[in-house]
């Protein structure tokens, strides 16, 4: 929902009489003959300006004005970006909403826009007025469009007397040129607010808040990283995807068991598509899925499709998330993995594709990178109730603190890129003999780790029971 477009006119100059004047849905067009302009100069109705119209007719009068040849004209044509692009509005709790969108980055950047909240009570004029605390929460990576969370918060609790109301954004470009946005964020109904809410255990222990999806996904490694996770986290966990053109049949048809099981919620977010921001907008998909579940669960992860949990033997997740119960948010040390290096033996030779095609990704890429001295990217989890914006890699708006000391309770490892490769991901072999040293490939280190091999059998055990063999036939 797109707020605070700039609407541009052009015109066609052509040999002949004025042709016409034509206006509709914002944008205007009209021909009219260059040698007849005089005759249609009326310049005390413009000042210095090349064209004005009256728009509220069908058929607009052109008016050309040439007063002062030193005094330039500048004619914008297309679609400035928006002023605002809402997503969602949620509530928080009684007395605050989060405001979820996409807005001009070099307006944010560059101006000073602001934004105003109100609440206007069903069958009310008058309005209350709430504090608006604007979050850029990517990090500065937006395109064209920059990720808002703006949190309103209001001095006393608004609309829980079940009576409805409405939350209004004035949203302002923070110059003398933009016209002011008057934006219904929110229409609460009669009866809807539902207090219990805020205060009640939630549904889950866990809720998975997954990016945009998009590319050509491999449909084997998301049957595999849907049933590592699935019996990783446990019954009382669920699973958000998001469709950016992603999610193909063959994806899908991973995906529809999982789906009727009650395991997974999948979202179309392709509408996002035609706002250019950073990586399909994930920063915005995010945050929407943050606030939208933000009463689901103890706790949310965020990490991506090509990365698997590990708590280490002798630990359980209940025991890892007890021991880091008093942060808001702690982030977990990546394991870097060869996503084409495995060990060739007898079932692995190079002549037997068809042998260890049929291994799980995560069983046969057993080779870790050991490179030293580099930074690699963390993941992480929040107790969501204490998080006002989030982003790829943590949240920079917590209230509560942050643990990044947790490698010896947890870690992920990272097959990159493997999410969208559709082949046979084994396309380099280490001789059994050379397990135990250090193979050099392509100047990165790497050394053998079998770690989540040990753990494959039970995971594709795990999934028969739950699915039978409606997955085994799932294609690469």
């Amino acid at each position: 929902m797109p707020f605070g477009r700039q609407d541009f006119f052009s015109c066609k100059f052509t040999g002949g009489s004025f042709l016409q004047a034509d206006s509709k849905a914002g944008a205007f067009s009209f021909e009219f003959r260059a040698t007849e302009v005089k005759q249609m100069v009326k310049p005390s109705i413009i000042h210095n300006t090349s064209l004005a119209m009256n728009s509220t007719s069908r058929s607009t009068e052109l008016i050309h004005v040439e007063e002062d040849p030193n005094k330039r004209v500048f004619r914008p044509y297309g679609t400035a970006a928006y002023l605002f692009i809402q997503m969602r509005v949620y509530r928080g709790g009684p007395a605050t909403f989060a405001i979820v969108g996409l807005a001009s980055k070099p307006l944010h950047i560059f101006g000073k826009p602001r934004f105003e909240c109100e609440w206007i009570p069903k069958n009310s004029s008058s309005g209350r007025k709430g504090k608006a605390h604007r979050m850029l929460p990517d990090w500065g990576y937006g395109r064209v469009y920059t990720v808002v969370v703006i949190n309103c918060t209001f001095s006393q609790s608004v609309g829980t007397d079940g009576n409805g109301g409405d939350l209004i954004l004035h949203a302002f470009h923070g110059n003398q040129f933009g016209k002011p946005e008057r934006i219904v964020a929110l229409k609460e109904e009669q009866g809807t607010y539902n207090g219990s809410v805020y205060s009640q255990a939630p549904p889950y222990d866990y809720l998975y808040c997954g990016s945009s999806l998009y590319g050509d996904l491999s449909p084997q490694r998301m049957r595999e990283w849907m049933a590592y996770h699935a019996k990783f986290f446990g019954p009382r966990s669920h699973f958000v995807f998001h469709d950016a053109g992603g999610v193909h049949p063959q994806v899908r048809k991973v995906l529809e068991p999982w789906i009727r099981a009650g395991r997974v919620t999948l979202q179309d977010v392709s509408e996002q598509e035609q706002y250019d921001g950073y990586y399909h907008n994930q920063f915005l998909i995010v945050n929407d899925c943050l606030h939208r579940y933000k009463f689901m669960a103890n706790w949310t992860f965020f990490f991506d499709l090509d990365e698997y949990l590990y708590i280490p033997r002798r630990k359980t997740l209940q025991y890892v998330l007890q021991e880091l119960s008093g942060y808001t948010q702690f982030t977990i040390e990546q394991y870097s993995m060869s996503n084409k290096l495995c060990l060739q033996n007898k079932l692995h030779s190079i002549s037997a594709n068809s042998t260890y095609s049929r291994e799980w990704g995560f069983e046969k890429l057993l080779f870790r990178d050991v490179k030293r001295g580099i930074r690699r990217d963390r993941k992480y989890a929040v107790q969501a109730r204490n998080v006002y914006a989030t982003g790829v890699h943590m949240s920079e708006h917590v209230m509560g603190k942050t643990q990044h000391k947790t490698d010896v309770l947890i870690r992920f490892y990272h097959y990159h890129d493997t999410i969208t490769s559709r082949g046979e991901p084994c396309r380099e072999f280490v001789k059994p003999s050379m397990r135990k040293n250090v193979t050099w490939v392509g100047g990165t280190p790497y050394v053998y780790d079998g770690t989540m091999k040990t753990v494959a059998p039970s995971i594709k055990k795990f999934e028969r029971d739950m699915m039978g063999s409606e997955l085994a036939s799932i294609l690469q």
